[in-house]
């Protein structure tokens, strides 16, 4: 795969997420935040199985000794989702939108600092601008930090650990779909755990009345949009990536105005056209830097 191929396949996966903004925020009108996120991890996974069978019968390298680093990026991956799910319903979309896509100044800050990775000298004011457009889309206005608010940003901090630990496990292993299945297998089946645990099965009821927003997550912003990114990390830098997906923001806006009649003032205009110019900047950096690719 080209570079620009594996860029288009981490702006699909931007799309497919962006789709799927409104729904992380009504979809707790029905279910609460571990129903929500048990239910959709674990379509997301069944919807994949396919995929996996298939990976499973190519020429793939050894899968052996695999387990701790599939196990950490399934952990980090169940803790940044769960805890985002519940960050959307404590704060607005906006502010969570915001905070959650800070991950995308965090992965390469915390891949220098914590994996010595060699990031390129573009990535930092992209990674800058991206969120200074991500702050400007979420309408440049801060009132201080809410309970839900600093949920986003732990959140984003276990995304930025996710991404790197996702690259790790591409680059090694080239088993995205096996990869992205087993993390949200894991991650539905810890949270209906904790559902039974700490609230009630959902009625049917509220099942059917969310239903259009678990078949939005589970099927497009987790199975499809998940597996696209781990896809894209076989042959890009986490830093890279962390760019390119955080133009979520950009077609999720897109979304709101085809669907919902939303439209953008300036402030936001201004916004999305910084996230556009470092997601432009990401694209024409190196596809993966050495001290990565032997990671």
């Amino acid at each position: 795969m080209s570079p620009n191929q594996a860029t288009a396949i981490a702006l699909l996966a931007a799309v497919a997420w962006g789709s799927g903004n409104v729904a992380q925020k009504t979809i707790l009108q029905n279910l609460d935040g571990w129903q929500a996120t048990a239910i959709t991890s674990l379509i997301g996974a069944v919807v994949l199985l396919p995929l996996v069978r298939r990976e499973g019968r190519g020429p793939l390298p050894q899968a052996q000794g695999s387990g701790p680093l599939l196990f950490a990026v399934s952990a980090l991956f169940t803790f940044a989702s769960t805890v985002m799910q519940f960050g959307y319903g404590l704060t607005s979309v906006a502010n969570a939108g915001f905070l959650v896509n800070t991950s995308a100044v965090l992965t390469p800050i915390l891949g220098w600092v914590f994996l010595a990775h060699r990031v390129p000298l573009a990535i930092w004011p992209a990674s800058l601008a991206t969120l200074f457009g991500i702050f400007l889309m979420a309408g440049a206005n801060w009132a201080g930090l809410s309970s839900g608010d600093i949920l986003s940003l732990a959140s984003a901090a276990g995304f930025a650990m996710w991404t790197l630990a996702v690259g790790a496990y591409a680059m090694r292993y080239h088993r995205p779909a096996l990869l992205t299945c087993v993390q949200l297998a894991v991650c539905g089946g810890v949270c209906a755990l904790a559902s039974l645990w700490f609230s009630s099965p959902p009625t049917w009821g509220a099942l059917l009345a969310a239903l259009p927003e678990i078949l939005m997550i589970g099927v497009v912003s987790k199975g499809l949009a998940y597996v696209l990114m781990a896809i894209a990390q076989q042959h890009l830098a986490a830093s890279t990536v962390a760019i390119l997906v955080s133009a979520e923001a950009v077609f999720g806006a897109l979304f709101a105005a085809i669907v919902l009649g939303e439209s953008l003032d300036a402030v936001r205009s201004m916004g999305a056209l910084f996230i556009i110019l470092s997601v432009a900047v990401a694209a024409r950096v190196p596809a993966l830097p050495a001290k990565q690719a032997k990671a």
